[in-house]
């Protein structure tokens, strides 16, 4: 299991390369406001938190779309200098916490009595063990609120777990009705393949590098016959497998 500490540095590292090469991820934020689009008819949003927000190109995105009174971004990598910018460029009321968006006590800090009529996560919530996590979600929820994230599946770079047999703990996308039941009534959910094609074995680990995103062990080395083998078996293909979830709060409020 990866340690805060890795997950940490590895973006950290990958912060200035990020935003070129995580294509897939910025697709998928745009599914995802989609389907925000979809479900949130109402342009207001009053309180949003999002969770592994990054460098805030998906706060600005949702901009775009929504109007919202407060902002909380929440990272593990400090991104404080470039939310900042982005809340004076919009005049928005845009917050930043660097923290682990696990740690409750973190999250309510900022504002303990606030609720948020909008829990945002693009391509983050793999990183924590979701069956806990996710139905905790409901106490910083307002009654009318949303919770829309995407996420990774099971076949999330399988190339990678057949070459070392490592990788994260996915889930399928049914076992979100579970995880989510007891709290929250699932809008739209679906899951999406998509693959990436590589000139050569070298630049797929170059790629997972300058993303971060690798699920790798934190001492594996590579070398010539990973690259021969991955070649060989998987002609430089990486394939991402992508859910969404759009999920309401059941406790609602009848106006």
């Amino acid at each position: 299991m990866h340690t805060k500490a890795q997950i940490q540095a590895r973006f950290h590292k990958a912060k200035p390369t990020y935003a070129q090469n995580a294509t897939i991820q910025q697709e998928m934020q745009h599914t995802l406001l989609q389907m925000l689009s979809k479900h949130c008819p109402k342009r207001n949003l009053a309180n949003v938190l999002e969770l592994g927000s990054g460098n805030g190109i998906l706060c600005q995105k949702l901009l775009q779309i929504f109007d919202f009174e407060s902002f909380l971004a929440v990272d593990l990598v400090d991104f404080s200098r470039e939310f900042a910018e982005i809340g004076q460029k919009t005049k928005s009321k845009i917050k930043f916490l660097q923290a682990d968006f696990e740690d409750f006590n973190a999250l309510q800090s900022v504002q303990p009595t606030l609720k948020y009529d909008l829990i945002l996560s693009n391509a983050a919530i793999q990183w924590v063990h979701q069956p806990s996590f996710l139905p905790k979600l409901n106490a910083l929820l307002s009654p009318n609120g949303f919770l829309a994230f995407s996420t990774f599946g099971k076949e999330n770079y399988k190339e990678l777990r057949e070459l070392s047999s490592v990788g994260l703990e996915y889930l399928n996308l049914e076992d979100y009705a579970k995880i989510l039941g007891a709290n929250f009534e699932i809008l739209e959910s679906f899951a999406d393949k998509k693959q990436l094609r590589f000139p050569n074995a070298l630049e797929v680990f170059r790629h997972l590098q300058s993303t971060g995103v690798n699920s790798l062990k934190h001492d594996f080395s590579l070398h010539k016959t990973h690259l021969k083998a991955y070649q060989e078996r998987f002609c430089n293909v990486l394939t991402y497998h992508c859910l969404y979830v759009v999920a309401g709060n059941r406790h609602k409020c009848d106006f």
